[in-house]
Formats: C-alpha cells, sequence, structure tokens
C-alpha cells in the first residue's frame, strides 16, 4: 500500500515514507522507482542530463535508515545517514575517514550526500569506497525477503553496477573499528588516504587511494589492504 504522504505533481509522483518496511513495500509493487536520499546525483541528472524519474521515494523521514550505531567492534551506518552525520557519530576515531571527507565537496554537499548513496552510484571515482574497502567494510542488503550481508569488495561488478537487485535498498554500511589479529594477538593498525584531483577541494579525484597495515607486537605486517579509485572500471583492492 502506498503510505499516505504519496502527492503527485505534473504527472511525477512522490512517496516519503516513514519506516523501511513502508519503503520496501513501495519498491517491491514499484519496480521503476527511484529512491531519493540526498539527491546530489539525482539532482545533477535532473537538471543537466533532462532525465525523468516518474516515480521519486524519499528515505529522508525514515529514521531507522538515518541511525549511526557505535558497537565493540564496528560502526553501522544506515542507509540514509549523511557525510556530516557520519563525521559527527566518528568524532576524529578513524582520521582516514575525516581526511577524505574534508576534499569530498563542499560541506553544504556533504550535509545532504550520504555515504551509501556515494557507494550505489558505483563511480570508480567515488571518494569514499577506497577507503571503506582499505578498512574491511561490509554493506548489509534489504528487501521484503530479507537481509543479506557481504563485502564491500564484492559489491562493485562492473562500471556503475552494483549488486543490488530489484527492491532492494542499501540497509547498512558497517565500518569495523579494530585491526586484525594475529593468533589472537591484537595487531596495531595505520591508515592513511589520499586523494588527487586538479583542485585540492571541492573536485572530483582523478585517482583516489586508502591503505590499512597492521603489525603485530613485533612490528610484522600481519595484514594489508591497498585500495583505489580512478584505476580501474570499479573501486578495487590491489591484492
Amino acid at each position: 500500500a502506498i503510505p499516505a504522504c504519496d502527492v503527485e505533481s505534473s504527472g511525477q509522483r512522490f512517496a516519503r515514507p516513514t519506516t523501511i518496511a513502508e519503503l520496501l513495500a513501495l519498491l517491491a509493487e514499484n519496480p521503476s522507482a527511484q529512491i531519493v536520499a540526498g539527491a546530489t546525483e539525482i539532482g545533477v541528472e535532473l537538471n543537466k542530463k533532462l532525465v525523468s524519474f516518474p516515480f521519486l521515494v524519499s528515505t529522508e523521514a525514515i529514521t531507522e535508515l538515518r541511525a549511526i550505531v557505535k558497537k565493540d567492534d564496528a560502526w553501522e551506518v544506515g542507509g540514509a545517514a549523511t557525510l556530516t552525520e557520519l563525521e559527527e557519530a566518528l568524532a576524529g576515531e578513524i582520521p582516514a575517514i575525516d581526511k577524505m571527507l574534508l576534499v569530498f565537496a563542499s560541506r553544504q554537499i556533504r550535509n545532504r550526500a550520504t555515504l551509501a548513496g556515494n557507494l550505489v552510484t558505483a563511480s570508480p571515482i567515488g571518494d569514499m569506497a577506497p577507503v571503506l574497502l582499505a578498512l574491511d567494510a561490509t554493506i548489509t542488503l534489504a528487501s521484503r525477503a530479507g537481509e543479506r550481508t557481504m563485502p564491500l569488495s564484492d559489491f562493485f561488478l562492473a562500471y556503475r553496477k552494483t549488486a543490488m537487485q530489484k527492491g532492494e535498498i542499501v540497509r547498512r554500511v558497517t565500518i569495523p573499528r579494530r585491526a586484525s589479529s594475529n593468533g589472537g594477538q591484537s595487531a596495531r593498525r595505520k591508515v592513511d588516504s589520499f586523494k588527487v584531483s586538479k583542485r585540492r577541494e571541492l573536485d572530483i579525484s582523478i585517482v583516489a587511494a586508502c591503505f590499512a597495515i597492521d603489525f603485530d607486537g613485533a612490528g610484522r605486517v600481519v595484514a594489508a589492504r591497498l585500495a583505489y579509485g580512478g584505476v580501474a572500471a570499479t573501486p578495487a583492492r590491489a591484492k
């Protein structure tokens, strides 16, 4: 059933569900519906490319999707949480994320753009993907059939193509807070992110990267994850 907030204007329909169940019902019943989160990408397509979206469904009123939860071993970032909300929640805990966010467009854009939206567009030069790949993040997709979780490295299939299926949304992105372990011994982690662009700020990447290296107590490398954007059709790890 369509939520009561559904409206129509000039032949275009808009809906603003308030729960995940309502959102999933809308998508199941309207396979061509387009989700609007921050609208930073759709806004460009509407304005510059004159793309038509007959049915837009906003996630902005779904409190569950905007939640950012701090757990002992990970951060769980809801699919509608903005980049500014992510930055404020982490409060500097993962400097590589803060460093990338500082050169991710402007504050006004980060106030609107969502972390999940930056991943779903599957741009090979999306700023956040290399950081999350290096941090071994996972992504949880939800539909009326249930939820499924996969490593972010399995999410990007081809240029602008992801593993998402019709009727699915990004329920959460999970970012580990701990370094790898080696035989039960906690490791020390060193992480840094980098972005090359024509301008230092307010510009898209030419290439971006993030490196996460874990060491044991003796200083030996126990794990290394090197991730890049702008070097292939998708964001990718150097294995």
